[in-house]
């Protein structure tokens, strides 16, 4: 946490903005009116300190890292249709198995994070990525439903840092008031894999179904050593604070001058030397996998359970439930793709309907650009409207866009294929989906870290379950859905589930903060108990 708690009675509700220019902390160097939020220490080795080339060559790591994982777990798509024509794999069995995957990419959280929050993030990216390599061999082998079940559950295993490691690194890296904006970049990463169901479609005519798993293997082995020799150790062992109990304080407790340490977040000041000696790593000591306790308190087994814990915060249970369910809408068009633009009328080839992942593609690099940072200019404007006073609910009311694109592109999708529509149509649908899915799962990771940034690790794992859970249930129900009610009323009634699903942002609005306060005295405690950030 930050050393200088400003609202302790409403976690995550920070001064933002020092509108009277008499806050002591930290300011941005680019903004001279924003606090940096949290505040950085002196020491060089502080991820917050590192020069911007630095910070960036770690979130690019992250970022190809899940790219890599995540094109693993969607490239096989477009391909649905050559797999159960050559292997016998039905598309239930096909769809079956891509639930299982999410469910292990939420529920093995359990065990990649607080390895991660414990021992150090870059062991868990880098065995992440090569047991991932090695599952797309043996899947490229599976030739009946047993087998393919297997693969599925072991990618969704070892890729399942995916989902939340890079998150975590983000907030290592990042203050308060950039974080939306590089949240945006990881969905990028997160949704773009589906890039992999591109040229996928190109490979399995070339080459035959089982060599667009094998080169996403290859893919993963690149990922592999690339991050080997350049990505750092992000971890950061900060002690637990001590805060006021005052809600309102004008001042902190701590006074960092600029000039005696400049802004870093701009990269103006690392290394820098100080009265205190930090030790420097050398270049093979920030390779190394894991990081030592070192003194450090840390309760691997404590970890485990605590994002159970986390439930019982209305904040964290709104963010699993609409990430989820954005997440359903989105697996839900990619599950009939294939279906769709296979069947008649439009009786694609397989290499042209991953084609029309470019459409979804173009909606999730728009979405990672954009909402992201509109999240932080809008989070500012308000904070700037509030007093200098940031909430965190300010970044949900761009959901208001999501009520309006989400049934729209359901519609236009699933409605288009039953009347036939042109395909222009259905990938218009795409584009929306697209561009919803990634923005509002961004939104819901940036709200509930905003609110509980210093148990961050504990909490996205619970959001993940949630949703993961809700996308396996979602996935195994999607071919008998299709097949009971046909592709009109299932997107229809799909539209007015995401319409009114979507529309529960407005209870965070309104009730939000006051949730976060009835819980804050609970939340501390966890705080404490964790003894560490």
């Amino acid at each position: 946490m930050d050393p200088r708690v400003e609202h302790r009675a409403s976690p995550g509700t920070v001064t933002l903005v020092d509108i009277t220019g008499s806050i002591e902390a930290k300011h941005s160097s680019n903004r001279k009116d924003i606090v940096l939020n949290p505040t950085p220490s002196a020491d060089p080795n502080d991820p917050l300190n590192w020069s911007l080339h630095r910070k960036w060559r770690a979130t690019l790591c992250a970022l190809l890292y899940t790219w890599c994982v995540c094109v693993s777990s969607s490239a096989c798509y477009s391909v649905f249709g050559p797999i159960y024509e050559q292997s016998g794999i039905s598309f239930t069995k096909l769809n079956e198995g891509t639930g299982y995957m999410y469910l292990l990419f939420g529920w093995a959280l359990l065990l990649w994070i607080p390895l991660a929050l414990s021992y150090g993030r870059r062991g868990v990216y880098l065995t992440s990525l090569l047991g991932t390599s090695m599952m797309n061999i043996w899947a490229g082998y599976a030739a009946d439903n047993p087998k393919w079940i297997a693969t599925r559950i072991l990618i969704g295993f070892f890729g399942a840092p995916s989902e939340a490691l890079a998150e975590v690194t983000m907030t290592d890296l990042w203050f308060t008031h950039e974080r939306g904006t590089y949240m945006g970049l990881y969905v990028i990463a997160l949704y773009g894999g589906q890039l992999g169901a591109v040229p996928a479609g190109f490979i399995n005519d070339s080459w035959g179904w089982p060599w667009v798993l094998f080169w996403c293997a290859i893919l993963n082995a690149i990922g592999f050593l690339v991050c080997f020799f350049f990505m750092e150790e992000t971890m950061y062992h900060r002690p637990a604070p001590v805060t006021t109990t005052s809600e309102y304080p004008t001042t902190t407790q701590e006074t960092l001058t600029d000039k005696k340490n400049p802004d870093t977040e701009t990269g103006a000041a690392t290394d820098f030397s100080s009265e205190t000696a930090y030790p420097v790593k050398s270049y093979w000591q920030k390779l190394a996998p894991f990081v030592g306790r070192n003194g450090r308190p840390t309760n691997f087994l404590q970890l485990v359970y605590r994002p159970f814990l986390m439930m019982r915060f209305p904040v964290v249970i709104f963010a699993g439930f609409i990430y989820g369910c954005y997440l359903c809408w989105f697996a839900l068009v990619n599950a009939v793709v294939s279906i769709f633009f296979a069947g008649a009328p439009y009786n694609f080839a397989a290499s042209i309907v991953g084609l029309t992942y470019i459409a979804e593609l173009l909606g999730t690099y728009t979405a990672g650009f954009c909402a992201g940072k509109l999240a932080d200019m809008l989070s500012i404007h308000l904070a700037r409207r509030n007093g200098g006073i940031m909430e965190p609910e300010f970044r949900l009311w761009l959901y208001g866009v999501g009520c309006i694109l989400t049934p729209l592109g359901l519609l236009l999708f699933g409605v288009g294929d039953a009347h036939g529509l042109s395909w222009v149509a259905l990938a218009f649908g795409m584009a929306m989906i697209g561009f919803v899915g990634p923005a509002c799962g961004a939104l819901a990771v940036s709200y509930v870290f905003d609110c509980y940034r210093e148990l961050g690790g504990e909490v996205i794992i619970a959001v993940i379950l949630i949703r993961n859970t809700m996308n396996f249930g979602f996935n195994y129900g999607v071919t008998p859905w299709l097949d009971h009610n046909g592709p009109q009323n299932m997107f229809i009634i799909a539209a007015v589930l995401a319409l009114v699903t979507t529309a529960s942002f407005l209870i965070m609005t309104t009730w939000g903060k006051r949730m976060r306060m009835n819980s804050a005295d609970l939340y501390w405690k966890y705080v404490e108990q964790r003894g560490t950030h």
